[in-house]
C-alpha cells in the first residue's frame, strides 16, 4: 500500500496534467469574443447610443433637404377710416424653392377706393400668377439652402465615422477585457492546480516521514509550498473575480439589465491569427480611417464655406418675372402680354466683412489640409508601432512556450532524481513552481499578444464585418 503511494509521487508530471485535464473535462460553457460581440450589437447602452449617431445624421440631412420645402404664404392687409374703407389687399402664394431661385404661384385680389393703381388686379376682379425669382450674380452658383442640403450629407459622412470611432474603442475595450479574463483564469487554474500538487505531496512526504524515509524538514518544506500556493491560489481568485466583472461590464440583456458572467463560464482557447500586411493595413487605414473621413468630411463643408464666400463678393442682382392672368382662357396670351417683372441691385462699396470672410474660410481650409497631412503621418506610424508590438509578442510567445516545455523536461528529471532518492522535496518544488511560473507566463503572452493584435486594428481602424449593421 505504502509502495503504491510512493509509486505515485514518480507521477508527478502525469498529475499535474491530468488536474489541468480534469478541469477542463468539468461541466462547462464557453463563451468566444464573438459571442460577446453578438451581445455588444444587440444589448450594449454604447452601441445602442452609436445608433442614435447613425440617425441624427439622417436628420441632418433631412435638415439641408428642409430648405427645399415648398411654403404656403397669404398676406392680408386692409385700411378702415370714418367708417370708408381704403382698401383690402389680399395676396395668397405658393413659393416652391428650385435649385436656384424660386417658383412662384399664387392669386391676388386688391380693391379699395384709395387703391394705389400699381395694385389694382383686374378692378378687384383678382389676378393669378406663375412666376420665377432668380439670382443672377450672386447666389447662381452657391447659395445658403443649396450649402446647407450639401453640408448634411458630410455632416452624415462625419457622424457615420464618428460612430465607427465609437464602436471601434468599445470593441478594442472589450477585446481587452475579454483577454484579460482570459488570463486571470487561466492563472487561477494553474494556481488551483499548483496547490493541489502540494497538499497531494505533504500527504505522501508525511507517510515517508513516519517510515523514516525523510527527515522532518522536509515536511516543513512541504508545508511552507502549500501555505505559499494557498495566497498564491486566493489572488489568483480576487484577479479572477476582478476580471469578470470588468468583462461584466459589458454584458447586457433585451430589457437593458446587467448580466454577469457566472463560474461555469470559460474562455475559449486562442488561436494565432495570420499577421496582415503591413503595406496593406496601412493604405487601407489612410483610406478609410474614421479620424480622416472625418476629417475629409470638415474639409468639405469648410470648401462649403469658402465658396459662399465667393459668392458674397459678387453684387446682388435678382430677377422676377410673373405671368399674370384672370381666367383660364386668359393664360392664352404671351409672355410678354400680361407679366410683372422686377430686378433688385445691390453692391457693398468696400466688401470688407465679405472680403474678410472669404480669407478666413481659407485660411481654415489650410488648417484642416496641415491637419490631414498630420494626421496621415500619425496614422503611419502608429500603425507601424503597433505592428511591431504584435511581431514582439509573436516572438516573445514562441520564446516562452519553449521555456515552458523545458521546464516540464526539468521536472520529470527532477522527479526521477527524487525517485531514485537524489534529490529533496525542496528541488522538487522548485522545479514545480518554476513550471507553473512558465506556464502562468506563457498565458499571459498569449494574452498580450492578442490584446495587441486588438490595439493594432483599432489603431487602423479595422472593425470586426459583424459590428456594423
Amino acid at each position: 500500500m505504502l509502495r503504491n503511494k510512493f509509486k505515485k509521487i514518480s507521477l508527478s508530471l502525469l498529475f499535474f496534467f491530468s488536474v489541468l485535464s480534469t478541469h477542463a473535462q468539468e461541466e462547462v460553457k464557453i463563451i468566444t469574443l464573438a459571442d460577446l460581440y453578438d451581445l455588444v450589437m444587440l444589448y450594449h447602452p454604447v452601441y445602442q447610443q452609436a445608433d442614435l449617431l447613425s440617425e441624427q445624421a439622417r436628420m441632418q440631412v433631412r435638415l439641408g433637404r428642409g430648405s427645399f420645402d415648398p411654403k404656403l404664404e397669404s398676406k392680408y392687409d386692409q385700411k378702415v377710416f370714418k367708417n370708408k374703407e381704403y382698401y383690402q389687399k389680399w395676396n395668397s402664394y405658393a413659393k416652391v424653392p428650385l435649385w436656384a431661385g424660386n417658383l412662384n404661384v399664387g392669386y391676388e385680389r386688391n380693391q379699395g377706393s384709395y387703391l394705389n393703381p400699381e395694385n389694382d388686379t383686374d378692378s378687384g376682379n383678382g389676378l393669378m400668377y406663375i412666376g420665377l425669382e432668380l439670382p443672377v450674380l450672386k447666389g447662381l452658383l452657391m447659395d445658403e439652402r443649396r450649402a446647407s442640403l450639401k453640408k448634411g450629407f458630410a455632416m452624415q459622412q462625419m457622424t457615420e465615422a464618428e460612430q465607427i470611432k465609437v464602436i471601434n474603442k468599445l470593441v478594442l475595450q472589450i477585446a481587452k477585457d475579454y483577454w484579460s479574463w482570459y488570463f486571470a483564469y487561466h492563472q487561477f487554474r494553474l494556481a488551483e492546480t499548483g496547490f493541489e500538487l502540494a497538499t497531494f505531496r505533504k500527504e505522501s512526504v508525511d507517510e515517508r516521514i513516519k517510515q523514516g524515509d525523510l527527515a522532518a524538514v522536509d515536511g516543513v518544506e512541504a508545508q511552507i509550498t502549500i501555505q505559499q500556493r494557498e495566497i498564491n491560489l486566493k489572488m489568483a481568485e480576487l484577479d479572477l473575480q476582478k476580471a469578470k466583472l470588468i468583462l461584466s461590464n459589458h454584458l447586457w440583456n433585451e430589457n437593458n439589465e446587467p448580466l454577469e458572467i457566472m463560474d461555469d463560464i470559460q474562455p475559449e482557447e486562442m488561436g494565432v491569427e495570420a499577421l496582415p500586411n503591413l503595406e496593406d493595413l496601412t493604405n487601407q487605414a489612410l483610406v478609410g480611417h474614421p479620424d480622416l473621413i472625418s476629417l475629409q468630411a470638415k474639409t468639405t463643408m469648410l470648401n462649403l464655406d469658402q465658396r459662399l464666400a465667393r459668392e458674397s463678393v459678387k453684387p446682388e442682382l435678382n430677377l422676377k418675372y410673373n405671368y399674370l392672368g384672370t381666367t383660364a382662357s386668359s393664360w392664352e396670351y404671351g409672355l410678354e402680354e400680361n407679366y410683372k417683372f422686377g430686378a433688385t441691385f445691390s453692391m457693398p462699396l468696400f466688401l470688407r466683412k465679405e472680403r474678410a470672410k472669404l480669407q478666413m474660410s481659407k485660411l481654415k481650409v489650410q488648417d484642416i489640409e496641415f491637419k490631414m497631412t498630420m494626421k496621415r503621418r500619425e496614422l503611419s506610424n502608429d500603425i507601424q508601432k503597433a505592428f511591431l508590438m504584435v511581431e514582439n509578442y509573436v516572438e516573445l510567445t514562441d520564446m516562452q512556450q519553449e521555456m515552458s516545455e523545458n521546464y516540464e523536461i526539468l521536472l520529470q528529471g527532477e522527479t526521477d532524481k527524487f525517485n531514485a532518492g537524489e534529490s529533496s522535496v525542496f528541488y522538487m518544488n522548485v522545479r514545480e513552481g518554476k513550471l507553473i511560473e512558465a506556464q502562468t507566463k506563457l498565458y499571459k503572452m498569449k494574452s498580450e499578444y492578442a490584446k495587441s493584435m486588438a490595439e493594432l486594428n483599432w489603431t487602423a481602424g479595422v472593425s470586426p464585418n459583424f459590428i456594423i449593421k
